[in-house]
């Protein structure tokens, strides 16, 4: 087998579910790394297969040693209080110099949680179940380098538990599975979701095969500074079916208006037609990102129960 096979890659799935057959770990906000050791030096290697070791030294370190030579998947983090963080990881990832990347005094951890091969044998073609039996004995867990629980009586009460206390969400994999090759529905994120109205106030022109609109840009009205403003809370541009684009696109069209009703905020200024402030839009989306726009947002419908000068921004 190559040493750095291509990982298994979950789907996004918005339909949850809980499954004696399935098994549930936390979805961490990391950087993905398959490590190999080869006659007992490990290395680390990103999903596109470049060597991340110099990034992580002290996982590399952690993972050299004598014992048998293996392929192992997981998920390198940082923390922020309870929460693993993109963010406080980002200043490490493309560093090429170990004792520059140990200078940032970021403490990292390797999560891991799947085994692809072991003394050279390829065991993808194994059951999931079996893969991590046989990675529970294969390493010290000792940090940096940590297992990833799981579990199967998962249910919706837990999946509230676990994002009130700030995951990222979970990934649900199907326990009799093979390791995938690429992109796998056997693989499934369930991600943590807030949600709130938005209001429309313009929205892009489409690229490629897409219909009508390419996304929907947002606002929400901010009355703290004792004046009212509409603050630009960025675009949508995912949860829409090709009717519901033509029908938003032939709705918003008479609404059409020269310059953007937002008085705040960083705005687009390629491809784009503002709107009318009068339709709200119910948005699905993971956090208010630290510019103050929606990360990973997902359209649900347009709301008809709410006035748009009521929308604010709600944090959870």
């Amino acid at each position: 087998m190559a040493s750095t096979p291509q990982p298994a890659l979950a789907t996004l799935s918005h339909d949850r579910f809980w499954r004696e057959d399935w098994i549930y770990e936390r979805k961490l906000d990391g950087q993905r790394c398959l490590a190999v050791r080869d006659r007992g030096t490990a290395r680390l290697y990103s999903r596109s297969g470049h060597e991340a070791s110099t990034a992580f030294p002290e996982v590399a370190e952690a993972l050299t040693g004598a014992g048998p030579d293996f392929v192992v998947d997981g998920e390198v983090v940082a923390f922020s209080g309870s929460r693993t963080s993109f963010a406080r990881l980002q200043p490490r990832i493309h560093l090429s110099d170990a004792r520059r990347a140990r200078a940032t005094g970021v403490a990292v951890y390797y999560y891991v949680f799947d085994l692809l091969s072991i003394d050279g044998r390829d065991v993808r073609d194994e059951p999931l179940t079996e893969r991590k039996r046989r990675l529970r004995t294969l390493l010290p867990w000792t940090d940096p380098v940590r297992w990833t629980p799981h579990r199967r009586n998962a249910g919706e009460e837990y999946f509230g538990q676990i994002c009130a206390r700030g995951w990222e969400g979970l990934i649900a994999k199907r326990a009799d599975a093979p390791y995938a090759r690429g992109r796998t529905k056997d693989w499934l994120k369930f991600k943590c979701e807030a949600g709130q109205e938005l209001v429309v106030v313009g929205w892009t022109e489409p690229e490629g095969s897409r219909v009508a609109l390419g996304a929907l840009l947002l606002g929400y009205y901010d009355r703290s500074g004792g004046s009212e403003e509409l603050v630009y809370a960025g675009k949508v541009g995912t949860g829409f079916s090709q009717q519901v684009l033509r029908d938003l696109h032939a709705r918003l069209t008479p609404m059409e208006v020269q310059r953007s009703p937002c008085t705040r905020g960083k705005l687009p200024s390629v491809g784009v037609h503002w709107v009318r402030p009068e339709l709200v839009a119910q948005v699905a989306f993971t956090e208010w990102t630290s510019a103050n726009q929606l990360r990973h947002p997902r359209f649900q419908g347009l709301r008809t129960d709410k006035d748009a000068r009521d929308v604010v921004r709600e944090d959870r």
